[in-house]
């Protein structure tokens, strides 16, 4: 099993599927072929021409709601002249196995189906329906992918419990100890579209009203607000569980007072990190600015583009109101571009607490914990048709190998698809084993 994931993997890697454009067939056809072979029925949806999503199916006896193994085929693009390896190469090198897609998320999409694979030839009596199913479109927003099934063919999904991406065992975090993450929400993306107005002009007067430094001085308002911190449910587990190695976080172990949480975190100077403050707070990136097409013309309109986040519980459009004011400029046009609201999945539904106790008996010296993902994937659409979703990625990996997500040389190590496999199927046989 294990070295059959570490093959299928460097065979999944070498299918180029970079959205955009997609063109997620090669890889459903991929999939398709071992699946049937291992006697596994299939079905293929298309929703246009060369975007496909895969569904497979293991019948249980119902007792309990499908089981879906959700993971998604296409990838972010990859510069090969920035990558030290063809990044589609697929290579087996030095420990590892190297290419895009292979933490983000083939390389989970392979535990997926070895997991699956093992217990049809295991011939394990299921409890359940064990779904496997490789989507679409993730990277670009979903809309031939998940959106899609789920709009349209919700019949041969409705009710399931879904696993995803977004949970990671990290070392590197905590001291001692790996960090084992059980995605059980994810922030609302709301991104807005910036528009200021303003007099054309010769460069050589300026005549201070020039739209793009209107902009800028509305967007420097915005961006140095000192922004509350808040502490969701979710994100007050998590740390919880990270104070048996924080022994800075006993004064919130013991009082439960969201406050106390971020003094400690500020103090600390944690609220800081990139990867905590954005678990802490709404999140304003400026990624877009456009203005202008000569460098002696004072342009007439000015453009930003911001990616913001939102907590779960929070309003999209009261949050807009909020960055209004905070721009102070009544000329500034604001217009959400995409939105959709942050989700979460419950910490005392049965299938999370299997997950959870199945994967603390795999690894009994790390720590186990819920978390929110700052990010968005695919579970939403599922979410909100009223299933649960949770993300599992039951491998080890170094914290500065997150960098390589949607980054430079990915990676993912032999080790790590060893443990995965094992760790993701316990996992599987735990949530599926009739009886």
């Amino acid at each position: 099993m294990t070295q059959e994931a570490i093959q299928l993997l460097s065979e999944y890697l070498r299918i180029n599927t970079t959205n955009p454009p997609g063109a997620e067939g090669e890889a459903a056809g991929f999939l398709e072929k071992i699946l049937i072979h291992e006697g596994a029925s299939c079905k293929i949806y298309t929703s246009h021409a060369g975007r496909a999503s895969l569904k497979a199916v293991l019948p249980g006896t119902g007792e309990k709601p499908p089981l879906i193994l959700l993971n998604h085929m296409d990838v972010v693009p990859a510069d090969p002249s920035e990558w030290s390896f063809d990044p589609f190469g697929g290579e087996v090198k030095d420990g590892f196995v190297h290419g895009r897609g292979a933490l983000d998320m083939k390389g989970l999409g392979i535990l997926e189906l070895v997991a699956f694979l093992e217990l049809k030839r295991k011939g394990v009596d299921l409890c359940r329906d064990l779904i496997f199913l490789a989507v679409a479109d993730e990277e670009t927003g979903g809309a031939h992918g998940a959106q899609f099934l789920t709009d349209n063919y919700l019949e041969d999904f409705a009710g399931g419990v879904v696993i995803n991406e977004g949970g990671f065992g990290v070392k590197g975090i905590l001291p001692t100890k790996t960090l084992h993450m059980i995605s059980t929400a994810e922030k609302g993306p709301c991104w807005l579209k910036l528009s200021r107005a303003g007099l054309p002009g010769h460069g050589s007067m300026p005549h201070g009203q020039n739209a793009l430094e209107e902009l800028v001085k509305a967007l420097n308002r915005l961006l140095t607000v000192d922004r509350p911190l808040e502490v969701a449910p979710v994100v007050g587990e998590y740390f919880k569980n990270m104070a048996c190695e924080w022994d800075f976080l006993a004064p919130y172990v013991e009082d439960g007072n969201p406050d106390t949480l971020v003094r400690i975190l500020t103090e600390t100077g944690l609220a800081a990190m990139p990867q905590l403050g954005a678990m802490l707070k709404n999140t304003i990136s400026l990624n877009l600015l456009r203005a202008g097409e000569s460098g002696n013309v004072i342009p007439s309109k000015a453009v930003a583009q911001l990616d913001t986040r939102l907590l779960p519980g929070q309003d999209a459009d009261a949050f807009v109101a909020q960055v209004k004011e905070w721009l102070a400029d009544d000329a500034v046009e604001v217009e959400k571009v995409m939105n959709f609201p942050a989700t979460a999945s419950p910490l005392d539904h049965p299938d999370y607490l299997t997950i959870k106790d199945a994967l603390q008996k795999r690894f009994p010296e790390d720590v186990v914990t819920p978390s929110l993902t700052a990010g968005t994937t695919d579970s939403r659409f599922f979410r909100a048709k009223g299933m649960e979703a949770y993300g599992v990625f039951p491998v080890t990996v170094p914290m500065e190998h997150l960098k390589m997500i949607h980054g430079i040389d990915e990676k993912i190590s032999e080790e790590n698809l060893v443990q995965g496999a094992e760790a993701f199927t316990d996992v599987v046989l735990a949530l599926c084993k009739a009886g």
